[in-house]
């Protein structure tokens, strides 16, 4: 039983080792990329259900979706935030690990079958009027300004999830793959952050599904992404 939940956790840990950004082109366009163990990789357009972006106010810019043209992401004037929503779909668990596929078409033994949404929000600037949430069934939100950070320092975090602060939260982020870090009974976490350049944490909830007939657990990841000098 033991070896098995050990397998169990490096195979979710793994799985959840992707998330959902954005980032500025160098023309000024802006796109969703998808992150996935230190690089970025391509996805469905489809997966992308949704964009909202905001200016340094943290007031709601009209945004739309370009799906013709890899889900580039079009705002009525310059973002200060974008954030995303993103379907990643089902996953079954067999001999060989977890599969993205879903449940009614998978063959073989299955020990377990999961969904997974993930939330993303990309800083491009800061105010402290992004104190406060966005509305995100689960959501991330610093609690300083987080281009102030360096390399080796730690960042302040709080957790909301449906608007109320989220204890025993799990993390995720871009130098680490799974931190030894819960949130507290306020929702807040202090984060470390390892190297330079884009910096990606993420918090994951992890429980059983009961509304889906095709999983029987869920994972919603929720997190931010900035650049680290």
């Amino acid at each position: 039983m033991k070896k098995f939940t050990i397998s169990l956790l490096l195979a979710t840990s793994a799985l959840f080792a992707h998330q959902i950004t954005a980032k500025k082109d160098v023309n000024g366009t802006y796109k969703a990329q998808f992150w996935a163990h230190g690089e970025f990789q391509k996805f469905e357009a489809r997966q992308l259900k949704g964009a909202s972006a905001y200016d340094i106010n943290n007031k709601e810019i009209k945004t739309g979706i370009d799906y013709s043209k890899d889900t580039t992401l079009l705002t009525a004037k310059k973002p200060a935030m974008i954030t995303l929503a993103f379907d990643a779909g089902y996953w079954v668990e067999g001999d060989k690990g977890y599969e993205n596929i879903e449940p009614s078409k998978y063959k073989g033994i299955v020990y377990n079958t999961l969904k997974s949404v993930k939330y993303g929000k990309r800083y491009f600037e800061w105010s402290d009027a992004f104190l406060k949430p966005t509305g995100m069934k689960m959501e991330i939100i610093p609690l300083i300004n987080p281009f102030t950070i360096k390399k080796g320092d730690k960042l302040p975090v709080l957790v909301l999830k449906d608007g109320e602060a989220f204890e025993n939260a799990s993390f995720e982020t871009s130098d680490y793959g799974d931190l030894d870090i819960k949130t507290n009974k306020y929702g807040i976490a202090n984060i470390p952050v390892k190297n330079s350049g884009l910096q990606i944490i993420a918090a994951v909830y992890y429980a059983d599904e009961i509304s889906d007939n095709n999983a029987n657990k869920i994972t919603i990841q929720s997190s931010i992404s900035f650049e680290v000098k």
